[in-house]
């Protein structure tokens, strides 16, 4: 960003030495009304500046404004002080009061200072408009020109850049919402593969209730033994059934 100074006035961008003299001739005009004593506060004012002594050289300038309140010259000059200052909303009043001036390249500059105080403070679309103004007055104004596309361009990285971190915030939202769901959908499988109380106790009694295969194995010859008993008493039975139908064959019978 291009900064300037205006009759020794400092402000980021304000216009270059070689105006402060302009502006000296300007006080020696016929039919300016500044009074010899507002003048000299002001060229002081002005030495002051130059040195860099910004808390003096504000003193001057508003003991001249006291003398003349009304000069738009006196404000620009205060609110180069208040801008060196770093007094941004101060320095931004006084350039205000410079725009009702009838000077068109007066306000020209007073516009450009407000674009950069406007670009300190952060307000980049305000500061675009003061320079948009400052063109208005004086199309010529190359420093206007180039600091209006420079803020333009600053802008313009700077919203592409919240836009890329907001494409950013937004991607890591749906991944994180996609291992939510994931996550969710894991344990619910996991919760239906595992048995529920109930199922789990009736499988258990279940278990209980069958037999060890030592225990499958006593039985079945516990059986086997009840069995062959049974046929063993079965064919006892037969035999005494065998020996009383044999016996039956030769009985005599009696003679009535």
């Amino acid at each position: 960003m291009k900064e300037r100074k205006l009759n020794v006035n400092g402000v980021g961008g304000l216009y270059s030495m070689k105006y402060m003299k302009l502006i000296i001739l300007l006080l020696l005009v016929p039919g300016i009304t500044f009074s010899q004593s507002v003048r000299k506060k002001v060229l002081e004012g002005n030495k002051l500046f130059a040195e860099e002594k910004y808390d003096e050289a504000n003193n001057k300038y508003r003991d001249a404004l006291i003398d003349d309140p009304e000069s738009s010259k006196i404000h620009f000059n205060l609110g180069d002080t208040q801008y060196k200052k770093k007094k941004y909303e101060e320095a931004l009043a006084e350039f205000g009061k410079v725009l009702s001036t009838d000077d068109i390249m007066l306000q020209s500059k007073a516009y450009y200072n407000m674009g950069n105080t406007l670009y300190r403070m952060g307000k980049l679309p305000e500061s675009i408009l003061s320079y948009t103004q400052a063109l208005k007055y004086n199309p010529d104004d190359i420093d206007a020109k180039y600091n209006l596309e420079y803020v333009r361009r600053k802008l313009k990285d700077q919203a592409e850049k919240q836009q890329g971190e907001n494409q950013q915030q937004q991607q890591q939202k749906q991944e994180q919402q996609q291992q939510n769901e994931n996550k969710d959908e894991k344990e619910k499988k996991e919760q239906e593969q595992q048995p529920k109380p109930d199922q789990e106790k009736e499988q258990q009694e279940e278990q209980q209730q069958q037999p060890k295969p030592e225990e499958q194995q006593k039985m079945s010859k516990e059986d086997a033994e009840r069995l062959l008993d049974a046929l063993k008493n079965d064919e006892k039975d037969l035999q005494k059934k065998r020996k009383a139908k044999s016996s039956g064959n030769v009985r005599v019978l009696k003679d009535w």
